[in-house]
């Protein structure tokens, strides 16, 4: 009879130690899933945050980019508007500067042309810009023509804008010329001889109507 409670009693015991074996395997297997979870989730919420982080990091790096890019395109307009500015205002100054020339030129041409003059005259040279020795030209546009041109106009008071010029040559010999022209004004005609004074100029001799 004591030998069947002992048995039962020891029978009991291993059942209870048993029992909490188990319970403490559950509680331990409890804790490192418990654990797991906690590192895993930091793990991911770790990840996600440097994820975050770095695309942050290029949306601001690449708005930076944007940035620069517009200032140095900014940079090059302003710098191109300024060169465009300064070439203009350069531009500008030649043209002042060569209408200046012209109308001195033109100022100083009306004031060597001497007073009086027309068919009846007396005439003087209408001095010149030209050195010794002089050489008689018919070049259109060479200073000796211009400067015969503006010594027919002063022989017969027509202004050179109303004046038409038949002809123009030699006049029969190393300094003389001569002249055919006609206002556009009246209509009238004369032939003109001139005389090269060195140092002074053309100077008509004569004028003719020519009927």
């Amino acid at each position: 009879m004591k030998r069947n409670q002992r048995y039962e009693s020891r029978l009991e015991k291993r059942k209870q130690n048993r029992f909490l074996n188990i319970a403490i395997g559950l509680v331990v297997l409890l804790i490192v899933v418990v654990a797991f979870n906690l590192f895993s989730g930091d793990d991911n919420e770790t990840a996600s945050t440097n994820k975050s982080n770095s695309e942050e990091t290029t949306k601001n790096n690449e708005s930076n980019n944007r940035s620069i890019e517009m200032e140095t395109d900014d940079s090059k307009s302003k710098a191109n508007d300024e060169d465009s500015e300064s070439q203009d205002k350069e531009e500008s100054a030649e043209d002042k500067d060569k209408a200046d020339e012209e109308a001195t030129e033109e100022e100083k041409t009306e004031s060597e042309t001497p007073e009086g003059g027309g068919p009846e005259g007396p005439w003087q040279p209408i001095g010149t810009s030209q050195t010794e020795p002089h050489t008689k030209t018919y070049d259109d546009g060479s200073q000796d023509w211009n400067e015969m041109v503006q010594a027919l106009s002063y022989a017969t008071s027509i202004p050179q804008d109303q004046m038409t010029i038949f002809w123009l040559g030699n006049g029969g010999g190393p300094d003389l010329s001569k002249g055919t022209v006609q206002s556009k004004a009246d209509g009238k005609k004369y032939d003109v001889m001139l005389q090269w004074i060195p140092e002074k100029g053309w100077q008509p001799t004569s004028v003719t109507p020519v009927q």
